[in-house]
């Protein structure tokens, strides 16, 4: 049978999760959410001399996508690495005292490391017997009927699993004499780098990588395995300090594939007009916000101080007309943003070059900002995309939605349950004024069944 390569990814919460896998695998083809939240803040480097510093580690685990712990004196003996595995038990008991809601998954390059996790998570529970109850626990947790427990595998039997956070043990380390040797394991094998994609992309919102060898201490390039394990860790390092500019140039040196040029120089003046306007009334803005060929055009920030982009705007270009997907173009990829947590809309250039006045107020609007020249404050039911009226059903948690707009001879309806995306389906009429004539009757069959209408939302 033909096999394809799945075009979006969704798993990963943060494009930074997925990000070095789709460079190095998928030659970049995977389509990634872009991140709401700036990874570029710079934040200090995390090292660790002994295990009881995963009590003031703990949170530089939240306050970045990928947090690298790096343990200088962890030593490789007998294929495991017990400081390592130590260390790993304290950040757990950490994570399960302060009962996060997060699921917990401990990745180990070896079995021989997965047993010293396991052995090193058994040993602190027995010196603590509310480690011990909060680690059962753990173990057995489900949600909704399915396991989501925390589990220690190893990079060979770990595929299929994800967990909100993972925790990844590096392993290799110098021997007692310091001496660092570059057997690696399966990673060293043919095929090994496939091995490496799994482990790397089993996280949803974190990734731990405790590690007590940096990216130049791998000599043996020459490997596929040991190349692509040297720049994981090299990438993993530099999110981790909030050096995004060191991580790209790591991304861009995975890959032959190159952005494809989404623009032609119209296209480019547009989003620079866009961009200016905006900052003189004192926004700020982002261009081509993203790390795969999907890309946010331009992302505001309502305050420059915000830690996460409050608008994501779309701008059509020669890629937006040639994309023959109009599902996909016009709701899918909104809707999948939104998911996300983005407040999205759509500027087209011939709007903006007819009415750019309106555009910015437009924009404004979203922000719930004055505009400069009006000084007019726009309220919560004006946040809707122009023409699209919503509908809701229920109240409470049995609360429904039921989104229409029209957009040339095309109906496109939203339905579902408030609060998540909704299923879609797209209609086509005889002509524009047609399809209008059928958005009116819709809207009229539902308002007769007791729907009520939200003006914005």
């Amino acid at each position: 049978m033909n096999s394809y390569l799945l075009g979006w990814h969704y798993r990963s919460h943060f494009e930074t999760l997925i990000s070095y896998s789709n460079h190095a695998f998928y030659d970049a083809a995977l389509l990634t959410i872009p991140d709401r939240s700036e990874h570029a803040a710079q934040r200090p480097t995390i090292s660790v001399a002994q295990p009881s510093d995963a009590m003031f580690n703990i949170k530089t685990l939240f306050d970045r996508s990928i947090s690298f712990h790096h343990i200088a004196q962890g030593i490789y003996a007998k294929r495991g690495n017990i400081a390592e595995a130590t260390y790993i038990a304290h950040l757990v008991r950490e994570l399960l005292s302060k009962r996060t809601k997060d699921s917990i998954g401990i990745v180990a390059f070896s079995q021989e490391q997965q047993n010293a996790i396991n052995t090193a998570l058994d040993t602190l529970a027995g010196q603590d017997p509310t480690f011990d109850d909060l680690l059962e626990e753990a173990q057995a947790r489900t949600e909704n009927g399915q396991f989501t427990g925390l589990f220690v595998k190893n990079l060979e039997n770990v595929q299929g699993d994800e967990r909100d956070i993972i925790i990844m043990s590096v392993c290799y380390a110098p021997d007692a004499r310091g001496k660092m040797s570059m057997h690696f394991g399966p990673i060293n094998k043919k095929g090994g780098e496939k091995r490496l994609n799994v482990i790397f992309s089993r996280a949803r919102r974190h990734m731990a990588i405790v590690s007590s060898i940096k990216h130049e201490q791998i000599t043996n390039l020459y490997n596929p395995g040991a190349n692509f394990l040297s720049r994981f860790l090299q990438y993993a390092e530099q999110v981790s300090a909030g050096n995004m500019k060191q991580a790209r140039t790591v991304l861009d040196g995975l890959t032959t594939a190159r952005p494809q040029g989404r623009f032609r120089s119209g296209d480019t003046v547009v989003l620079q007009e866009i961009r200016e306007a905006l900052e003189k009334e004192g926004i700020t803005v982002a261009e081509q916000v993203g790390q795969s060929g999907f890309r946010c055009s331009l992302a505001v920030k309502a305050k420059p101080e915000d830690a996460q982009y409050a608008l994501g705007i779309q701008v059509d270009d020669e890629a937006w007309y040639q994309h023959d997907n109009v599902l996909e173009q016009y709701y899918q990829r909104p809707a999948v943003m939104e998911t996300f947590g983005w407040r999205t809309m759509t500027v087209y250039a011939k709007d903006w070059l007819s009415e750019p006045e309106k555009v910015i107020g437009d924009i404004l609007k979203r922000l719930g900002k004055p505009s400069s020249a009006s000084g007019t404050v726009v309220t919560a039911e004006e946040l809707l995309p122009e023409g699209t009226v919503r509908l809701l059903s229920g109240e409470g948690k049995q609360e429904k939605f039921w989104e229409i707009t029209a957009n040339g001879a095309k109906i496109f309806i939203r339905y579902g349950k408030s609060g998540t995306k909704g299923q879609i389906e797209v209609k086509t009429c005889i002509n524009d004024a047609d399809a209008e004539k059928e958005k009116e009757k819709a809207i009229a069959d539902k308002k007769a069944t007791g729907w009520r209408e939200l003006s914005g939302g």
